[in-house]
């Protein structure tokens, strides 16, 4: 059994519509559908969800709400009318338009995924399932077993769901709203739920690209890679899935396939479990980064010795609440990584603090840093893969103010100018390709 889902771009109009039931098709094994609420397009630039957060501020002004909330019907009918579905949304709607002055913020922004999944499941001949019967959040979060209960009840029944992705139920039956981007959530939940073959998260791209193709234009989609792998890149800014949408499956070992509801034959990315055997064999899976850190630098004669020291100058990121990384540099030193826009408005004082609390030597500050980060899972088989391309970036006059390795040695990260972080990556990019271009050629 396959668990699919489609994101708000899939599910934008009719004719997205069309382009889920021919994927369906092709392939009987998926069996449950989950949706978003209805996305952009062409002709409509706003998504569903956010006319109901605009609604929600409108209700809440004391405005007049009817004209955005016709907007949001019109747009909802014109699906059901351009598939000539036998669907009474206007039920829905009616229902939904009732409850607007007194329901909760859960309940309403909900409403997009309810309002697409009942129309999907018409669409496909699937069976509707409303997310709040099924998957049930207590204080600790999903409860697995009563959600699983639950869904395995439905499936004795029905063999093909439709669910509406983003919520769930509190243990009171009252609608329990996920974090923005909860679809991804709920198809992992519920590929958690049923030991699905596969999860299948269907976008508006064909998988992950190597690099940003902002920078690199062109940029070679990665076939295959694990989920440390993609949780290295996740963390370095890449942006592909939150964490709480890959822990359900990631512990299940059920592979997910990245994939386009537009260009289905392109194929896309397959994320799989660290003991799974992987397609690629670049030297480098992946490359990620952000610009703009500040490295604060302390220094303390023989500091392996003076482990107050570390605690007080982590005691003092802490009163500003700073999400930091943490280096050694040296026998004698440490260094804090921290974006800037986190660190910039408290520096002076946290400097001075740190100057006169915490026993230091010296405090250095670098700002405009940008970190690069080399993803690899050969990293830790092949340690001499970091040496090569810390000599691709000298060949190429690039000065690396650091380098350090982490992430279960998954993962290289250089520290560079800003000014030299598009180079940075474009020169890794490109030693990489032509490293596995000679490999394949031999």
């Amino acid at each position: 059994m396959k668990v699919v889902k489609f994101g708000g771009s899939s599910v934008a109009d009719a004719g997205q519509f069309k382009k889920v039931k021919q994927i369906i098709k092709n392939d009987k094994s998926r069996q449950i559908v989950v949706v978003s609420a209805a996305g952009k397009s062409d002709s409509e630039p706003i998504k569903v969800t956010d006319m109901l957060l605009d609604l929600e501020q409108v209700v809440a002004s004391g405005d007049d709400a009817d004209p955005l909330f016709k907007s949001i019907s019109k747009r909802i009918i014109k699906i059901r009318d351009d598939l000539k579905l036998p669907v009474k949304i206007e039920n829905d709607l009616q229902n939904i338009s009732q409850q607007l002055q007194h329901c909760s913020h859960d309940y309403l922004i909900s409403r997009g995924e309810y309002l697409t999944a009942k129309l999907m499941a018409a669409f496909l001949g699937y069976y509707f399932v409303d997310a709040k019967d099924i998957l049930i959040f207590d204080e600790q979060g999903l409860n697995y077993p009563q959600s699983q209960k639950r869904l395995l009840n439905v499936l004795a029944s029905h063999t093909q769901l439709v669910v509406p992705g983003f919520y769930g139920a509190n243990e009171n039956g009252s609608v329990h709203l996920m974090p923005r981007g909860g679809s991804d959530i709920s198809g992992s939940i519920l590929a958690n739920l049923v030991d699905a073959d596969l999860y299948e998260n269907w976008t508006d791209v064909s998988g992950i690209l190597m690099a940003d193709p902002r920078i690199v234009a062109h940029s070679q989609k990665i076939d295959s890679l694990t989920y440390d792998e993609l949780q290295e890149l996740s963390y370095m800014g890449i942006g592909v899935f939150q964490e709480e949408a890959v822990r359900p499956v990631r512990e299940k070992h059920i592979p997910t396939a990245i994939l386009n509801t537009n260009q289905p034959e392109a194929g896309g990315t397959l994320v799989v479990s660290a003991h799974e055997e992987k397609k690629d064999d670049h030297i480098v899976t992946g490359i990620a980064g952000r610009k703009d850190c500040t490295v604060i630098t302390i220094r303390k004669y023989q500091l392996n010795k003076h482990l107050e020291v570390l605690q007080k100058v982590l005691s003092v990121f802490q009163k500003f609440d700073l999400a930091i990384n943490s280096v050694p540099s040296g026998n004698d030193g440490f260094s804090f990584l921290c974006q800037q826009c986190d660190i910039t408005t408290h520096l002076p004082v946290i400097i001075e603090k740190l100057k006169q609390t915490c026993g230091v030597d010296s405090v250095e500050v670098n700002q405009n840093i940008a970190l690069v980060a080399a993803v690899s899972l050969q990293l830790s088989k092949r340690p001499a893969i970091a040496g090569k391309i810390l000599n691709y970036l000298d060949n190429s006059l690039i000065h690396v103010r650091f380098v350090f390795q982490e992430g279960s040695d998954l993962k290289i990260v250089f520290g560079v100018n800003n000014d030299d972080y598009e180079k940075t990556i474009k020169r890794i990019y490109r030693e990489s390709m032509e490293h596995h271009l000679k490999r394949i050629s031999a």
